[in-house]
């Protein structure tokens, strides 16, 4: 039976490892870290990926120039080798796409190129879109000419063959009906400049991010520029692409680029001359060339110039950075299609690299292939369980039998153990191992004067003089560490009453249980010379009536036939054992799994709090929107609040999911910074509800921490603030004071309202989890509890609720400059205090 068993086990592990298997030949697979076809770089662990430009180093390509520099690549583990598109002898200009399809690249940049590359079989991936509108334009010097679309055609052009900038041209002309003309082109791989202009060798030379309108700035000639998004040309300008082959071996990794580059162009963007200068001086001068050149200053101007002109192709802040619209794509391969350029409009959808899309379809196919496996598996186990169900099934037929006649040989050894063990002459009692007595017989009863339920509440030791207690310790020990068997010892035994002399045979069961039987014998002294069976009612005349003596032999008893009942107890006593460790696993497993429940519970409620009011602002900001007579200004600052919200929102998911571990490094950040964006949060909700906020001695020195954790906790603070005020009645004031203060051993914000108060019993259980004084407005009892966590557990500060009967109005507020008549003036009842330790400002971790 046991070998059946051992082996159906083995051909299920087998049968699993098969699904297992094919399950794994069948799921998508994840590159590590490292692109398609490409080996680490030994020195120092980290990818090597390759990044091809289409033109020459500048500050058109700031961006990934800053992810380099500072970290954000090495940070997502790989190192990136940025190419320029011209060759080492400056021959031939590299198409970006073209080397990413070959494998030469793992990135690109490009523009409207693209849909030509996707048209002509190359399968290249959109992975975002930097520049929302394309930076070419066209100059010229005639100020009388080129006023209309139609008189820049009759003019002469410079083009040259396969130029990214003459597609624009061309659908510019396409645009206004205007046959897309051949005329001659040049083969010229220098960039066109002012001077083709003045020579007259053209009317018209195209131009990218303003080069020759600076050059004619500087010498001071006119330049009329003529730009097609001004025309409706709306085409995208620089894109990063990929291959499709990387992105779907890899999305992790595409990912992790798309996001490192991200954040090299936002800091590009917002420290534009210092990415300026350490262009040029990286990239863009030999390093003989002294920095106080004049080439030196000149390339610095000219990329300060540049970076003016990328912000506002980004059109960054109010487009987030890298973002894509389908729509936009779509008509300009219409565009491009009726142009002839391409044949067909690409399917945009999978076109574009969507991570979080990948991730879900690989997600489907790693499911589909787990059912398959699983029904695999189902079908062998089912197959296997019916064969293993059968043999099991005669198996079973053959132990009952041989239980049956072992029961009915049991039934036997019990009855002829329990005629022995009551009719014996010899005294006989079973204990358990530490001496306590479970059953006698009549004889034992008889011999000590004690009635059997009287011994059954005894001790074994009750019964042994104290002189003979430990004489068969060490032989005791070695029969219950199995070293012997049996062994036979003279004891001196107390009774009740008088008896005669016997001579005792004590058994130790399976749990420690002692079988004795005495039988009336010699003394001592008296035992060596006579036989204890001739000499039973000689020795029993001569005994003391408060003792007697008698031959102890102990068997430690494994044989189950031996003693039946004793053998059930030690079955009855292990199985309770193990019934219970088992109850204790299930309730510590139980516990664990409440604590998960309720940490998710807590956590969803955190994130539901942090949502409900930004979606109220989002609200307010829409219904505003619809009033008639908006003026534009209006309107795009309701839209970039709307965009904020949005992406405050969207960080808040990412902040309470990386709580416990943040995802990013501490940094240096103000009080002063934290409060301006949670202000720009609220500041509509204030307008409505009549508030006044107002900041004072803010300027603080910096903190090291997690900066969008602060906000969070003046965000929950602030909106407290807001919903308490709301419940004052007309004519009272309803403010809200925000004060810092410096010490030399911390810095202290203090958030006060005039709003109805906090009472005593609610003082008490403010930052209780899940105690809340806003029920009916749908309070949680999250936030309070959740902000003083932060700045206690991130910060090393204290956050507390200061009483407004133990101090003034100046104090609550943390404002000394105030006159005392502008201090009374204004009451105010709610104060919370932030406490954060000196040694977390930037000063002291410098």
């Amino acid at each position: 039976m046991m070998r059946f068993q051992h082996k159906f086990r083995a051909l299920i592990n087998l049968l699993i490892a098969l699904s297992v298997a094919f399950a794994s030949a069948h799921l998508p697979t994840f590159a590590a870290a490292t692109p398609a076809e490409k080996p680490q770089a030994p020195a120092t662990g980290l990818s090597e990926l390759v990044l091809q430009l289409r033109w020459d180093h500048q500050f058109q390509f700031a961006g990934y120039y800053a992810a380099q520099w500072m970290g954000y690549y090495e940070e997502e583990g790989f190192t990136v080798d940025i190419r320029p598109a011209f060759t080492e002898d400056e021959s031939e200009i590299l198409d970006a796409a073209l080397e990413v399809q070959e494998g030469r690249a793992d990135f690109g940049v490009g523009a409207a190129n693209l849909m030509i590359a996707q048209d002509a079989g190359m399968d290249l991936i959109l992975v975002a879109s930097i520049f929302q509108r394309s930076a070419v334009e066209y100059c010229t010097l005639l100020e009388d000419r080129g006023n209309t679309v139609f008189d820049l055609s009759q003019l002469h052009i410079a083009r040259r063959p396969g130029d990214l900038l003459d597609l624009e041209l061309q659908a510019l002309f396409a645009s206004e009906g205007i046959t897309p003309f051949a005329t001659r082109t040049t083969d010229i791989t220098r960039d066109f400049t002012l001077e083709d202009l003045i020579r007259g060798d053209f009317d018209v030379v195209p131009d990218f991010l303003g080069q020759i309108p600076y050059a004619a700035s500087k010498a001071g000639i006119p330049v009329k520029v003529i730009r097609p998004a001004e025309h409706g040309i709306d085409f995208y300008g620089d894109t990063l692409i990929t291959s499709a082959k990387l992105a779907n071996a890899n999305p992790e990794l595409v990912e992790r680029f798309r996001r490192a580059s991200i954040k090299g162009w936002t800091y590009a963007l917002e420290h534009p001359m210092e990415i300026s200068e350490l262009i040029v001086e990286r990239l863009k001068l030999p390093e003989a060339v002294p920095e106080t050149a004049p080439e030196m200053q000149a390339l610095k101007d000219f990329n300060a110039y540049q970076a003016t002109k990328v912000l506002e192709l980004t059109h960054y802040p109010i487009v987030e950075m890298g973002n894509i619209n389908p729509f936009r794509w779509i008509k300009m391969a219409e565009a491009m299609k009726s142009l002839g350029m391409i044949e067909e409009v690409p399917d945009l959808n999978a076109m574009i690299f969507d991570y979080d899309q990948i991730k879900v379809t690989q997600l489907e196919t790693t499911r589909k292939n787990l059912a398959i496996a699983f029904a695999i598996l189902t079908g062998f186990l089912t197959l296997f369980f019916l064969v293993y169900l059968k043999r099991r099934n005669g198996l079973l037929v053959k132990e009952i039998s041989d239980r049956q006649l072992a029961e009915h040989k049991l039934v036997l050894s019990n009855a002829r153990y329990e005629t022995i063990f009551r009719s014996s002459v010899l005294g006989i009692t079973v204990t358990d191992a530490n001496g306590r007595i479970r059953h006698v017989n009549d004889a034992w009863c008889s011999m000590t004067g004690y009635t059997a339920d009287k011994l059954c509440e005894m001790n074994i030791n009750q019964l042994i003089a104290p002189e003979s207690r430990e004489i068969d310790a060490e032989q005791h020990r070695d029969l219950m560490a199995g070293r012997i068997t049996s062994y036979s010892v003279e004891k001196k035994y107390l009774r009740k009453s008088a008896g005669g002399w016997g001579d005792g045979t004590i058994g130790n069961g399976g749990n420690g249980g002692q079988t004795r039987s005495d039988k009336g014998g010699q003394t001592p002294t008296e035992s060596s010379a006579k036989a204890p069976a001739s000499n039973t009612t000689t020795s029993n005349a001569t005994a003391p009536k408060d003792h007697f003596y008698g031959r102890m032999v102990l068997t430690r008893i494994w044989d189950s036939g031996s003693d039946t009942m004793l053998n059930m107890s030690m079955v009855t006593d292990i199985t309770r054992e193990v019934e219970d460790a088992a109850a204790l696993r299930r309730a510590e497993t139980l516990i664990r799994y409440q604590g998960r429940m309720a940490a998710m519970g807590e956590m969803i409620g955190s994130i539901a709090h942090q949502w409900r009011q930004p979606l109220h602002t989002l609200k307010l900001v829409l219904m505003n929107l619809r009033d008639p007579g908006n003026e534009p200004d209006y309107i795009e600052a309701s839209y970039q609040k709307a965009s904020a919200l949005i992406r405050r929102m969207s960080e808040t998911i990412d902040d309470f999911r990386y709580f416990s571990s943040p995802r990013t490094e501490p940094r240096a950040f103000t009080v002063a910074e934290s409060v301006r964006l949670v202000l720009g949060l609220v500041d509509e909700q204030l307008r409505v509800s009549g508030i006044t906020l107002e900041t004072e001695n803010l300027e603080l020195l910096p903190i090291i921490g997690f900066d969008n954790q602060f906000s969070h906790v003046l965000f929950n603070l602030i909106s407290n603030a807001i919903d308490a005020l709301k419940q004052n009645p007309p004519g009272l004031a309803r403010a809200i004071h925000i004060a810092g203060q410096q010490t030399e051993n911390a810095l202290y914000i203090r958030v006060a309202d005039t709003g109805p108060g906090i009472s005593a019993k609610d003082a008490d259980q403010i930052f209780e989890m899940y105690y809340t004084t806003k029920a009916a407005h749908g309070g949680t009892g999250l936030g309070l509890p959740m902000a003083r966590s932060i700045i206690e557990s991130t910060f090393g500060g204290r956050l507390t609720l200061i009483s407004a009967e133990t101090a003034k109005p100046a104090e609550l507020a943390g404002s000394p400059q105030k006159s005392t008549e502008d201090s009374l003036a204004t009451t105010w009842r709610t104060v919370f205090e932030i406490e954060l330790p000196l040694t977390r400002k930037a000063g002291a971790a410098s």
